[in-house]
């Protein structure tokens, strides 16, 4: 395939026109979908299932943590006005005050973070301690229903 796209421009135009319109699909239907996230207990894991757009452009199915990983979780309504910066791993996906979703490294000591937000109007952070990530921030239904969730 990498060679024939090679040997033909045109052949090159026609990928990079379909990679520009899967990506743009993905993020619209992000956009447009209600529910990205769901989150639920697994004995004494929490696991959160991404749905749709979020994992195909994270490129995984879902997170896993203990709870008892848990230090703080807060409903973070209009997340992307928050200040930081964040460097992309690969399986990450951004535009500032848009959308995030994948893995990130924060800035300075913050620790890596992973992101599953499209509108971030409904948006819950899960600070972790000792595990891969040190924030999770994820678009779910009910803010309110997770956090107690979690918190209880």
């Amino acid at each position: 395939m990498i060679n024939a796209v090679s040997n033909s421009s045109v052949n090159g135009y026609v990928l990079i026109a379909i990679l520009v319109l899967f990506w743009g699909g993905a993020i619209l239907w992000g956009r447009k979908s209600r529910t990205v996230t769901t989150v639920h207990l697994d004995g004494p894991l929490v696991v959160v299932t991404l749905l749709g757009p979020a994992k195909v452009l994270s490129l995984r199915r879902q997170v896993t943590f203990p709870l008892a990983s848990v230090v703080s979780v807060v409903s973070t309504p209009n997340v992307f006005g928050k200040g930081g910066s964040f460097t992309r791993r690969i399986g990450s996906i951004t535009i500032p005050t848009f959308f995030r979703v994948g893995s990130f490294r924060g800035a300075r000591n913050q620790g890596a973070s992973f992101w599953a937000c499209f509108r971030g109007e409904s948006a819950v952070t899960i600070e972790l301690t000792g595990e891969k990530y040190r924030f999770v921030v994820l678009d779910v239904e009910d803010p309110n229903q997770v956090v107690s969730l979690l918190k209880g």
